[in-house]
């Protein structure tokens, strides 16, 4: 790992250093989890599934997390996203056609989720996450799904789980091999980019007035 490499370096040690911590203990079930750490983005992801592993069969609502915004995301925000990650060249090549912010939001952070982790060739070198070599599109596929998923939760974001995530919560289906590790880490340093869980949430949720004010009269 290259310390040097961007400013990411140095937040993406300390979580991966946490990570080992509780890697050593008896892992929580993945749903269990994905709960707990959806429902404290005032914590970063690695330190609420740190607090998880502490405190085995605690119920993920009787942490008293904090409650989740309600408001979906506004065009204003995400052009704030889009125009932030066009800085850091993280803008990915095509964005979809769509008229709803929350969908354009699941895609960035699904594009996001396949560079930071180092699942799209050439990765973008975040050191944020152990690079594994020859995964299998299978978890390629679930890592990426529980990372948008958990990242969309954390901002307090309607967005419904997909795939093989959506079948493991729902009827219970066998997941791939996946790297707990790397999900993690992925979820905190992309949430970094933008000075954690609840200022992103702020960012995407941003509302810029008018330029051009409206009487009163022709207001609709």
């Amino acid at each position: 790992m290259d310390q040097n490499s961007n400013p990411f370096d140095t937040r993406a040690a300390d979580s991966s250093r946490d990570a080992e911590e509780f890697a050593h203990r008896p892992p929580m079930p993945w749903d269990q989890m994905l709960a707990v750490i959806r429902q404290f983005p005032q914590l970063s992801a690695v330190e609420a599934a740190r607090t998880a592993s502490q405190m085995p069969g605690v119920a993920a609502d009787a942490l008293s997390p904090l409650q989740a915004a309600g408001t979906p995301p506004t065009w204003d925000g995400l052009h704030t996203v889009i125009n932030t990650l066009h800085r850091m060249h993280l803008l990915p090549a095509q964005l979809p056609q769509t008229r709803s912010p929350t969908a354009m939001l699941t895609h960035l952070l699904t594009e996001l989720a396949l560079s930071v982790s180092g699942h799209r060739s050439p990765p973008h070198d975040f050191a944020s996450a152990s690079k594994m070599q020859n995964t299998v599109p299978a978890q390629v596929r679930f890592e990426t799904e529980c990372i948008t998923w958990l990242i969309a939760g954390r901002l307090g974001v309607r967005a419904g789980a997909t795939g093989s995530l959506k079948g493991y919560l729902k009827h219970g289906e066998l997941i791939p091999e996946f790297s707990r590790d790397r999900v993690l880490q992925t979820v905190d340093t992309i949430e970094d980019l933008f000075g954690g869980a609840l200022a992103f949430g702020t960012t995407i949720r941003e509302v810029k007035p008018s330029l051009f004010e409206l009487e009163v009269g022709l207001a609709v």
